[in-house]
C-alpha cells in the first residue's frame, strides 16, 4: 500500500508531530508512506533524516493552483492521500487520489478579520470533508463533533501515537523528583497557560517549567514576574522535551481544549501524571488513570489540587506507574499505525465496493 500524506509543517506542535510518528509506526508495519510538506522547518528536517519525506512544497512561495498540481503530481501513484489539515483537506480532495483527512482539533477562535477569513476556511474545509473517503477523529468529543459537520457514516476514530520517547533514558522514580511542574504548549491565549501561572503562585516552594513559545510569551512572563517572581522558568521551543517531562512531578494541561494531545501522551511515557482541567480528550487519553481531571478553571482550585498532589507520595508513585502501563498499551507509534492501516483498507473498500455498484 503507498500511501502519500500532506500536512502543513511550519509548526514542530500536534498534527506535525503526530503524522511524524505515524509515518514512523508505518513503515515498520511495511506500508510505503511519506509526506508532501507545505514549509520547510523541523517536521520536513526530521522526515528528509528519516527517508520519509516525499516532498517539500512550500505553500508560500507559490500560488494555490500550482501547489494543488504539484501535490496532485507527487500523489499520481500513491493508492490513497492522507491529509491533516483544512489546507491539506483540500488539497488532497483536488488530487484525484481516494483519501482521508485526520481532524487533530476543533478550530481555534480568532476575531475580526481573522475571524471572517478562517470561517472562510472551515466552511470550504467542511465542504471538502465531505467527499473525503474517511474523517479521523482523534478523540470521542471530536468524534461527535464531525459526526454532526461531515455525516457519522464517514466518520472513525483513532487516537494517536509516538515512538516511545523514554527509551534509552532512565527518568527518576516519582518520589524522586523535585518538585517542579511543567507545561508544554504553544504560548497562545487557546492554551491557557495563565492558569498554571497564577496556580503556582499560592505554592511557594513549587517551581514551574514553561516549554513552548508563541505570541503571548511576552503577557505571560509578566504575569509570572508579577505573581510568582523567581519560581516560572521560560524555557522557550524544545522540539524534544523528553528531558523536561522525566524530571518533573506533574504535566498541567490548562488549555480551552484539546483532543488526543502528544504533550499528555509524551508525559505518559515518562510515568508523569497529568493534571488537567474539564477537557473530554485529556479525560480519554487518560482513561481514568495517571492523572487528575479538574471540574473548572480556578486558580485557587488547581492550587489545592496540585500541593495535594504532590504531597502525597502514595497517589503520586501509583499514578506514575498507570499513567506509563497505559502509554505502553494504547499510544505507541506502532499501536497508532495498526489502528491507521485498518481505517485505509476500509476507505479503499468504500472505493472498490462504489466501482462495483451498478
Amino acid at each position: 500500500m503507498r500511501v502519500v500524506h500532506v500536512v502543513s509543517g511550519d509548526l514542530w506542535a500536534g498534527a506535525a508531530v503526530a503524522t511524524f510518528h505515524l509515518l514512523l509506526g508505518l513503515r515498520e508495519a511495511g506500508a510505503d508512506a511519506r509526506a508532501i510538506v507545505l514549509a520547510r522547518g523541523e517536521l520536513a528536517d526530521r522526515l528528509e533524516h528519516a527517508g520519509l519525506l516525499a516532498a517539500v512544497e512550500s505553500e508560500r512561495a507559490q500560488r494555490f493552483p500550482s501547489l494543488a498540481r504539484a501535490v496532485r503530481g507527487h500523489a499520481e501513484k500513491a493508492d490513497l492521500v492522507h491529509a491533516h489539515g483544512y489546507k491539506e483537506d483540500v488539497l488532497a480532495a483536488l488530487s484525484g487520489r481516494p483519501w482521508i483527512a485526520t481532524q487533530h482539533g476543533r478550530p481555534e477562535p480568532h476575531r475580526g478579520f481573522a475571524h471572517a477569513r478562517f470561517a472562510a476556511y472551515d466552511a470550504l474545509d467542511r465542504c471538502a470533508q465531505r467527499r473525503a473517503r474517511r474523517v479521523v477523529a482523534v478523540s470521542r468529543e471530536i468524534e461527535a463533533w464531525l459526526a454532526a459537520r461531515v455525516g457519522e457514516q464517514r466518520v472513525v476514530h483513532a487516537w494517536n501515537g509516538i515512538a516511545d520517547p523514554a527509551a534509552g533514558r532512565a527518568p527518576a522514580p516519582w518520589q524522586e523528583r523535585p518538585r517542579r511542574i511543567g507545561v508544554v504548549a504553544r504560548l497562545h491565549p487557546v492554551k491557557g497557560v495563565d492558569l498554571a501561572i497564577r496556580a503556582i503562585a499560592w505554592m511557594p516552594d513549587v517551581e514551574l517549567d514553561v516549554v513552548g513559545d508563541g505570541p503571548a510569551r511576552a503577557r505571560l512572563e509578566s504575569l509570572a514576574r508579577r505573581v510568582a517572581p523567581g519560581r516560572v522558568r521560560f524555557v522557550g521551543f524544545d522540539p524534544d522535551p523528553g528531558a523536561h517531562l522525566g524530571g518533573w512531578r506533574l504535566l498541567l494541561v490548562p488549555s480551552l481544549h484539546e483532543g488526543n494531545p502528544i504533550a499528555v501522551l509524551e508525559a505518559m511515557a515518562f510515568g508523569t501524571p497529568v493534571v488537567a482541567g474539564p477537557l473530554p480528550g485529556v479525560d480519554e487519553t487518560l482513561g481514568g488513570c495517571g492523572g487528575l481531571l479538574l471540574p473548572d478553571r480556578d486558580p485557587d482550585g488547581w492550587a489545592a489540587a496540585i500541593d495535594a498532589a504532590l504531597a502525597d507520595v502514595e497517589w503520586g508513585a501509583r499514578a506514575s506507574l498507570a499513567a506509563r502501563a497505559r502509554f505502553e498499551a494504547c499510544f505507541t507509534a506502532r499501536a497508532a499505525a495498526q489502528r491507521m492501516l485498518g481505517i485505509y483498507g476500509d476507505a479503499l473498500a468504500v472505493r472498490a465496493t462504489a466501482r462495483r455498484a451498478p
